[in-house]
């Protein structure tokens, strides 16, 4: 077991989100339940209470109540049981899943779901449902160069892409980002609004996830820690027009004696913005803050700060 997770853990290093020819073995996927599929639904659990509180404040619906998720590269549900804990009403579940061994299981722990064994890139048209996520399968997908325009002509509001939190993870999602603008998309988050992504080359947006180790976790993994976070980055895009949203903390605030500094991301731009003590009610609102939050303007930007430190990232 502790060999079969440091392959997937490789794997997760190395920038690739599956190990088709191997997770067909049993071992593996048991691997793969006892660490990975924690750390997936942490995730996507948190992408989909950032997604749903931007769809709250921007779309200008009274209540959004999906009715079907259309699930692709579903591993063994974990997307799928995060988002229909976010929105329970989500009576139809399309789960996509290109690996037996993965699926077997997945019909165990999800079994109202549908389950359809294929592989992406012979689909031609998948059906249309309100939800549609690709999470840490995007991957998977891009031997179909139409992935990303295939997800989003099944999406019938709602299209949620995950992929790892590392450099070449954020570079997948921002071209799919790009992509979905070009084909009319609203950019509902983790971007503030449509336009242009301010991040540099040298640098990527992602969040993320505080989960619980179990015991068997902690033993596998030969960790003391009770925790883990796991890294991601995600974008969701809304079939409809959209109000400009509200800056989101791109990094863990610093929190200094009667000072607290939050780079924010109003894309297209992106600078810091500084409480202090002297606007206690502002300080205190500070506090609460949070990597991946959205928060109205704490204050005004420094000049100073935003000067002397423009397009730098806070370690």
């Amino acid at each position: 077991m502790r060999a079969a997770v440091e392959a997937l853990s490789e794997s997760y290093r190395a920038g690739k989100t599956t190990l088709a020819p191997r997770l067909d073995k049993e071992l593996l996927v048991a691997a793969y339940l006892a660490v990975r599929l924690p750390a997936t639904h942490a995730a996507n659990l948190a992408v989909g209470q950032w997604v749903e509180e931007a769809v709250a404040w921007r779309s200008g619906l009274e209540s959004f109540q999906p009715d079907s998720l259309l699930d692709l590269g579903a591993g063994c549900g974990a997307a799928s049981l995060a988002l229909q804990s976010v929105w329970e009403s989500i009576e139809v579940i399309t789960a996509v899943e290109q690996i037996p061994a993965m699926a077997r299981m997945g019909k165990q722990i999800l079994p109202q779901a549908i389950w359809r064994m294929t592989r992406f890139e012979v689909v031609q048209d998948w059906p249309q449902h309100d939800v549609v996520v690709a999470s840490y399968s995007m991957g998977e997908g891009r031997a179909d160069s139409l992935f990303v325009e295939k997800a989003w002509a099944a999406t019938g509001r709602l299209l949620i892409l995950v992929e790892p939190g590392t450099m070449s993870g954020f570079a997948g999602i921002r071209e799919a980002r790009e992509k979905l603008i070009r084909l009319g998309a609203s950019i509902v988050a983790p971007c503030p609004s449509s336009e242009a992504c301010p991040m540099g080359n040298d640098d990527w947006c992602h969040f993320a996830a505080r989960l619980n180790r179990s015991a068997l976790h902690r033993r596998l993994k030969g960790g003391a820690l009770g925790h883990e976070d796991e890294k991601f980055s995600y974008v969701a895009a809304w079939r409809g027009d959209l109000r400009p949203g509200l800056p989101r903390v791109l990094r863990h605030p610093l929190i200094q004696p009667g000072r607290i500094e939050a780079q924010v991301c109003e894309a297209p731009d992106r600078h810091k913005v500084v409480a202090t003590k002297k606007n206690k009610a502002e300080f205190r609102r500070a506090r609460k803050l949070g990597w991946g939050d959205v928060h109205a303007p704490l204050v005004d930007p420094d000049p100073e700060l935003s000067a002397r430190d423009d397009g730098e990232t806070e370690a």
